[in-house]
């Protein structure tokens, strides 16, 4: 398919990838520690920046990131430090630190949209053929540093993304899972569904292989694997329909032991 084409093509899902500063520069600062980064390829840039704002206005970072001592604020210095917070903001925008987490996150948004519009026609076909269902939304995605863990529906049609491209097709695949959050929401067994979907099925079709073995949540793989059975049941039918199915799951194969 050509580029113009690919233009044309018209998208039941339309996804309006955004990069917001503010946000950006809150889920920068709020994600510190090993546990928190998706990679160690930009983590000596990030802790740089982080290491730069708390330099600059130690109660307007803690302000930031939820980390407001009580005393402070019963002695009046909430307000104080909130009335702080647009220079802080600003300063932050135009240091060299920021520029630079702002310039690889504008890369890593590029590369978000090109992927997921070079895989749509192939994803969307296998995702509505897996529902049963025809899906239709627009949705904006805030795009944060690949180089930290990032990735929910937060309701209201919005999604927050970013992550390291651990293996090929990863943007495009939990994506759709966060999109399919939208439709089934958040119950155990759903998850469990989302990620059969999304996690293994589109993977694998995308990129080729099997499962078992799973990728995604460690909590969730037992669940998929006695839903497994089922699954290789609903993947053989004519007739889908996710939400029927999902319904169907028995309650001891979400609460077993």
């Amino acid at each position: 398919m050509g580029c113009e084409d690919r233009k044309n093509v018209n998208m039941a899902i339309k996804l309006d990838f955004k990069i917001e500063d503010d946000y950006l520069i809150v889920h920068t600062l709020s994600n510190m520690g090993k546990g928190k980064f998706s990679s160690t390829k930009c983590q000596k840039d990030i802790v740089a920046f982080q290491n730069y704002a708390w330099g600059k206005c130690k109660p307007c970072y803690n302000l930031l990131i939820g980390r407001f001592q009580t005393t402070k604020i019963v002695k009046g210095g909430l307000q104080k430090t909130a009335e702080q917070l647009p220079k802080f903001l600003n300063e932050l925008k135009r240091s060299e630190q920021y520029k630079k987490i702002r310039q690889q996150t504008e890369e890593y948004f590029r590369f978000c949209k090109n992927q997921w519009n070079g895989n749509y026609l192939v994803a969307s076909k296998i995702i509505e053929e897996l529902m049963g269902l025809k899906l239709n939304k627009k949705i904006a995605v805030y795009i944060t540093h690949p180089g930290l863990k990032n990735g929910r529906y937060v309701g209201n049609n919005t999604i927050e993304w970013g992550h390291n491209e651990d293996w090929p097709n990863y943007a495009t695949i939990y994506l759709w899972h966060e999109i399919l959050h939208s439709y089934i929401g958040y119950s155990e067994k759903g998850h469990a569904v989302i990620e059969l979907i999304t996690d293994e099925e589109l993977r694998t079709q995308l990129n080729s292989g099997k499962y078992p073995p799973f990728v995604g949540h460690k909590y969730l793989k037992s669940i998929k694997n006695r839903l497994l059975p089922q699954w290789r049941k609903y993947l053989n039918s004519e007739e889908r329909n996710i939400r029927k199915f999902i319904k169907e799951i028995p309650h001891g194969i979400v609460n077993k032991a």
